[in-house]
């Protein structure tokens, strides 16, 4: 009876979109006051529910974490190869996808430019540092203030002198993050290596995703690196929607509250 009570609460909460107060959630479940109360709290406690503005109970960020588990990264790579690959195509630089995964990012997908004799540079698969590359940078800027501060307060490693491992610049720097909508690494993790990447916004979900481009110092230039960061805000917007159209997530939260 306990457990029916907590899910008929997330489900109601799943399907408003915008949260809802304790009275809304008592009108809608019929569930009494007083035990709509305790139960909320309790959800919130165990971060499956987090409170909004004006009193307003939404999904919390576990979760959300749980729900995406079941996003698997062949379904993400099916939806933005299309994408990477005309985009690899037009600029003549390597594109990729990037997700999250518990306190680090993990390059998930690459694209090179297929019509070329040219040697692009392939960053490989792999994980990446949440404090010094653009894909793993950007997930942070938008995360909450604990994930950010759990971050900035670490040991923080200095792969080469452009690393940032100063924490005032840290956060800093996650809110010119924000404000441009992109993140940028000059020669962070590796000399003469750039790149830059925006994070996919995907509705009712915690950015988890980003897409990115990189290539040799000569060719990111200060011109070039705003053009590619202005573009990739636009396809990682479109990105989201498609992974929205597909229904992947909105069908893992639901399967969660149903």
């Amino acid at each position: 009876m306990y457990l029916d009570k907590l899910f008929k609460i997330l489900e109601v909460v799943v399907k408003s979109g915008a949260g809802l107060t304790v009275s809304d959630i008592n009108k809608i479940t019929n569930i009494p006051k007083p035990s709509c109360y305790k139960l909320i709290n309790d959800l919130v406690k165990n971060d499956l529910l987090q409170k909004k503005d004006k009193n307003r109970f939404i999904l919390g960020e576990r979760l959300k974490q749980i729900a995406r588990l079941d996003l698997h990264d062949i379904d993400v790579k099916f939806i933005s190869k299309p994408l990477l690959q005309k985009s690899a195509n037009n600029y003549g630089v390597t594109f990729f996808l990037s997700r999250l995964r518990d306190q680090g990012v993990e390059i998930i997908y690459v694209e090179t430019p297929s019509k070329s004799q040219i040697s692009f540079l392939h960053p490989g698969h792999g994980f990446r540092p949440m404090h010094a590359c653009s894909c793993a940078k950007v997930i942070a800027a938008y995360a909450s203030d604990n994930f950010q501060l759990n971050i900035i307060h670490s040991r923080l490693k200095s792969y080469t002198r452009n690393t940032r491992v100063n924490p005032s610049l840290l956060k800093s720097e996650f809110k010119k993050i924000r404000a441009k909508g992109y993140a940028e690494c000059i020669e962070e993790i590796d000399i003469g290596i750039c790149s830059v990447a925006a994070p996919v916004i995907i509705k009712n979900s915690n950015i988890f995703l980003s897409i990115g481009a990189t290539g040799p110092l000569r060719t990111f230039s200060d011109t070039f690196r705003e053009k590619i960061g202005n573009y990739l805000i636009g396809i990682s917007n479109e990105l989201g929607s498609m992974i929205q159209n597909k229904n992947i997530w909105t069908k893992n939260i639901n399967t969660l509250a149903s």
